[in-house]
């Protein structure tokens, strides 16, 4: 039986993070697994709440200098010959390739979760990937795509999409006066809620009545709430600051909106389709594999402030289409991005591995 080892920067609340502890809870019952958390002191319990009961001893969180975190890593990953580690990030694909090299770790599995890196990380993670790890995974097609094309070895790369826990459908009470418009992310440039923030303000000029949450945190914070003030937003926008239950917001939504100028597979547009509201979403990364255009949602345009808000006045002037949207989005999410299809993908891959295929 082969031992799995999970090895995670921290369990702060993070898209790596939750698919690490997606990816234990779906192996725990086929092999021995275990999370090693390299920042051990790093934890949200809304993340630890993911795990289920009796978990605790398979659970490892690391302290104190990185040397003697690395000197922990190094036991751990001696303990049996029949060892597989899976990491998914910068430092821990480092760690998984370099000390799993040494230990004689015999499966090595990287990650990689986005579509952009700066120079370095690519030079770095193109060695890790090409000469230091059994393969990689893409968690986009995206990424895969454009990362191939500067040097990573194709036949190292597989794409496994993320999964998420989808919630029972719940019936949700449309709102006839004010509608609630939802973005669920860091505040970074990345996200380019200077666009969301434009749009919203297009909406008011042309006399609706909207309330858009932005739930997150970042270093753009001080300067969004500052463009809010400039442009007489603050009856409309409200940011919450990385509260204890980020699906209560979900629930109380009628539509989803991201304007990313780059993405991977995103992780809260996967969440807003679970609770089963229609996205309006940049055409970026893989959104189009999670969005079904003018079914489930609409695709639109980096930057284009006309088209978003012009997809959003259809949206909230119409409460069937809302949920008609909603619920396409919801059924293919459950269909396409379960845990078990999620586990099967990585069961076939530790299998197919270890006969050394």
């Amino acid at each position: 039986m082969y031992r799995v080892l999970i090895l995670t920067n921290t369990l702060k609340t993070g898209g790596a993070e939750k698919q690490s502890i997606y990816l234990f809870n779906t192996l725990k019952e086929k092999f021995n697994t275990k999370v090693i958390v390299y920042y051990g002191n790093q934890v949200d319990q809304r993340m630890l709440d993911l795990l289920p009961d009796n978990s605790d001893k398979r659970i490892v969180f690391l302290r104190g200098s990185h040397f003697r975190k690395l000197i922990q890593i190094f036991k751990l990953f001696r303990q049996s010959d029949d060892t597989v580690c899976i990491s998914y990030l910068a430092t821990t694909n480092t760690i998984n390739a370099i000390i799993g090299k040494i230990t004689g770790v015999k499966i090595r599995i990287g990650g990689i979760r986005n579509s952009r890196f700066n120079w370095l990380k690519i030079i770095i993670q193109r060695h890790l990937h090409n000469y230091w790890l059994t393969c990689s995974i893409f968690n986009n097609h995206y990424g895969y795509e454009e990362l191939i094309s500067q040097g990573f070895k194709k036949e190292k790369g597989l794409v496994v999409f993320n999964c998420i826990d989808v919630p029972k459908k719940i019936k949700k009470e449309q709102n006839l006066n004010q509608i609630n418009l939802l973005t669920v992310g860091r505040f970074v440039e990345q996200k380019d809620y200077i666009t969301s923030l434009q749009s919203i303000l297009e909406l008011i000029k042309n006399g609706i009545d909207i309330k858009y949450t932005i739930v997150g945190q970042g270093h753009l914070e001080a300067d969004l709430k500052e463009y809010v003030v400039k442009y007489d937003l603050v009856k409309h926008v409200e940011f919450i600051i990385n509260p204890p239950n980020v699906n209560d917001y979900y629930k109380q939504a009628d539509i989803y909106l991201s304007t990313s100028l780059f993405e991977g597979l995103s992780n809260s547009i996967m969440e807003a389709m679970s609770f089963g509201l229609p996205v309006v979403a940049t055409d970026v990364g893989d959104n189009k594999y999670l969005i079904i255009d003018s079914e489930s949602g609409f695709l639109v345009p980096l930057k284009d402030v006309e088209r978003i808000s012009s997809k959003l006045k259809i949206l909230i002037a119409n409460s069937y289409l809302r949920k008609e949207m909603g619920e396409k989005g919801y059924n293919h999410i459950k269909e396409n991005f379960s845990e078990k299809k999620f586990a099967n993908e990585y069961i076939n891959l530790i299998e197919k591995l270890s006969n050394g295929k």
